[in-house]
Formats: C-alpha cells, sequence, structure tokens
C-alpha cells in the first residue's frame, strides 16, 4: 500500500503569487524614477518651466511620466513639439529627452522591475 504524499508551503505560495501584481507596480513605479531622473538633464531649457513640468503619477495599470508646459500667453502645451521636433537647437537639452532617457536605461528599468518581482 502506498503511502499519502504531504505537500506544505502552498498557503504561502499561494500568497507570493497574489502579490506579483502588485511587485510588478512597485518596480514600475521605481523605474519611473529612473527614467525621470534621467531625462531631467536631457530636458530643454529656456525659462525652465518645461524641465520643472516634469511629473510621475499612477494612472490605471501603471504609472505616467509627463511633460506638460503651457505657454502663459496662449496655453498652447509646447512640451511635445520640443520632445519631438529634432532640428531645433537647444543651448541646454535635447529632442526626444524622455526617448532617450528610456533608451539609455533599459537594462536598469528591467532590472528593477524583476528584482521588485522576485523578492520573497
Amino acid at each position: 500500500m502506498a503511502k499519502g504524499i504531504k505537500v506544505t508551503g502552498l498557503k504561502n505560495l499561494e500568497a507570493k503569487l497574489n502579490a506579483i501584481p502588485q511587485k510588478t507596480m512597485k518596480g514600475i513605479e521605481k523605474a519611473m524614477g529612473i527614467i525621470y531622473n534621467s531625462s531631467q538633464p536631457l530636458v530643454p531649457v529656456d525659462t525652465g518651466r518645461l524641465k520643472r513640468s516634469g511629473k510621475i503619477t499612477q494612472i490605471k495599470n501603471g504609472y505616467q511620466l509627463k511633460y506638460k508646459a503651457l505657454n502663459p500667453k496662449n496655453g498652447y502645451d509646447y512640451a511635445p513639439i520640443q520632445h519631438e521636433n529634432t532640428t531645433f537647437k537647444h543651448r541646454v537639452g535635447q529632442a526626444k529627452y524622455l526617448e532617450k532617457a528610456v533608451t539609455m536605461n533599459m537594462d536598469k528599468i528591467k532590472q528593477v522591475i524583476v528584482k521588485e518581482v522576485i523578492k520573497w
């Protein structure tokens, strides 16, 4: 007659598996900080309004890093054009400041998310 097999630790495993979404969000939040910190020196500066506008906010199912700077005379948000127009010559900063911050740090971004998720 075969002996029964006893499995222990399933509740603990279940709790750890259920925590993965929250841990992933924490990793994404940390990754956004990496992107923000890396983008700041790259943001074009004239008045400093654009650079000061950078904010990380929690949104449904994630986080958002956004630069939004309004022209005080007409309310026009010039952040997108400053990011996309590669023909502008900036004294300080450059176009694609967010894109470059992501591509320069892709390995760090992946590592911080994975590290957070696998914390047991």
